[in-house]
């Protein structure tokens, strides 16, 4: 049984007695539902109908037009719109359809997709503008329900080539944390799967996050896909993508940008990709920028969900701008705003190569209670510090057993690298590292210990283009 919101009233339409699949055709200025829509010159007028005709495996075309539906699928299918921006998905309001992986909480979805028996395995939906601006100011006026503008649910497929805008809740609730606007999100019970892609994908106007994926059962991968946030707003922490403790992710080639807090609250992170207890993460060659923090990865295993952690890999980004917009007394560096790669309390194998950082508030790599992770020939420029190894971080209190080498750190503020001693750092080497013009210390350790020059770290042909110019002496 589909369901169809029809000028802000919902249509309960009945499961034909005989259903086909193949091909189907929808156009809502000229199409009637009724009969098959299995041609062209037969064609139903909602989306909503022929999902009742389709059985699993069947293609549905929609022509150019406002659909005002909320969807419900589930059977496989793809749904394919007449080209981007030109078919719009658009209700009025919407109605429950869905409810939590994690907990209990009702599920808003403009498209959901889930049977609640057995994982679907190829829901597709291209060329789709998914809008949430109407339903989104008509239907919530509490914390209590979440609005997604898909959500796979123990389900998997592609979205391809898809605009998901204004995805909101009225601005009165966008302090909600439970209870959120989310562009996509893809959620797994236990013991089940979900397997989702998502390329070409546009996100603007989202309240919390803009792109979400959770829980253990969980494989996502999103490509060439674009998400930007508010800017600098009271309203809300947003984060562009948000990954909690997925089995595997996949983030390639994508554009996030504006993703900042200002509000008076403390010090709330915005994140252009926050990834946290995930298993396996391959994050390459995108570009961030104008985040509070551009990519955050960290580990919380006080935090379910949690997958076993396995590699993650940050390779050839480029992160840019990191922000500060909060007021005093948090606008100061050591608050955690303004870094462009921050990997926190990590202690699976963590390779971050090949990335370029530059112009954030504070740090362009920094390292908090971080243990075992390889930062090799990444260049850090502009930035207050540029490479930062030191601690506490959120779970572990020093980052300790990490490899820096052949990185360039050249024109930062402060320190071209800074290894810090907020707690007890020791074991982390630093070599063949390139350190030049850097405003205060071209290299700053300070831990103290039996290794290089008297400091807890190790440091083995660094080169410093003014060495007089480092702390403690000897390091460079």
């Amino acid at each position: 049984m589909a369901l169809a919101v029809i000028g802000g009233s919902a249509l309960i339409l009945s499961q034909p007695a005989a259903a086909g699949s193949g091909t189907f055709y929808v156009d809502g200025a000229t199409g009637h539902d009724q009969g098959s829509c299995s041609s062209q010159s037969a064609q139903c007028a909602t989306i909503s109908y022929a999902l009742t005709q389709a059985t699993p495996g069947a293609t549905i075309f929609v022509a150019r037009g406002t659909y005002p539906e909320q969807l419900s699928i589930t059977q496989d299918v793809t749904i394919i719109g007449r080209s981007p921006g030109h078919t719009i998905i658009a209700p009025p309001a919407v109605v429950q359809n869905d409810t939590g992986t994690d907990s209990p909480v009702p599920e808003f979805a403009i498209v959901d997709i889930h049977d609640g028996l057995t994982d679907l395995g190829s829901v597709n939906l291209e060329n789709l503008v998914i809008d949430g601006g109407a339903a989104g100011s008509s239907s919530f006026s509490s914390c209590a329900d979440n609005f997604p503008g898909v959500f796979y649910h123990d389900a998997s497929g592609l979205l391809r080539n898809d605009i998901l805008s204004d995805v909101e809740m009225p601005s009165s609730l966008f302090g909600c944390q439970t209870g959120k606007g989310v562009g996509a999100l893809v959620a797994t019970d236990a013991g089940r799967t979900s397997n989702v892609t998502m390329a070409r994908v546009t996100v603007t106007g989202f309240q919390k996050n803009g792109l979400e994926c959770i829980d253990p059962g969980t494989t996502c991968a999103i490509e060439n896909s674009v998400v930007t946030g508010r800017g600098p707003t009271t309203l809300t922490a947003q984060n562009g993508v948000e990954i909690w403790g997925v089995a595997s992710l996949t983030f390639q080639q994508n554009r996030v940008s504006g993703d900042s807090y200002s509000g008076p609250s403390g010090p709330a992170q915005a994140t252009g990709l926050l990834v946290l207890n995930v298993g396996t993460a391959t994050v390459r060659s995108n570009k961030m920028s104008s985040n509070d923090v551009d990519i955050y990865a960290g580990e919380d295993p006080s935090f379910p969900p949690l997958s076993a952690e396995g590699s993650w890999v940050f390779r050839g980004n480029k992160l840019t701008k990191a922000t500060d917009d909060a007021p005093a007394p948090w606008n100061v560096e050591g608050q955690g705003y303004g870094d462009g790669l921050v990997i926190d309390s990590t202690t699976g194998p963590v390779q971050v190569m090949g990335n370029r950082a530059g112009s954030d508030f504070e740090y362009g790599i920094a390292l908090y209670g971080a243990t075992g992770v390889t930062v090799h020939g990444n260049g850090v420029h502009r930035d207050d510090d540029g490479i930062y190894v030191g601690g506490p971080g959120s779970v572990a209190t020093a980052s300790t057993g990490n490899d820096i080498k052949g990185n360039r750190a050249f024109y930062n503020t402060n320190d071209g690298i800074f290894a810090d001693v907020s707690s007890v750092e020791s074991g982390n080497t630093f070599v063949s590292n390139s350190l030049h013009h850097n405003q205060t210390f071209e290299a700053q350790d300070s831990s103290i210990g039996i290794e290089t020059a008297g400091t807890a770290n190790e440091w083995v042909n660094d080169h410093c283009s003014n060495p007089h110019t480092v702390s403690p002496a000897g390091i460079c």
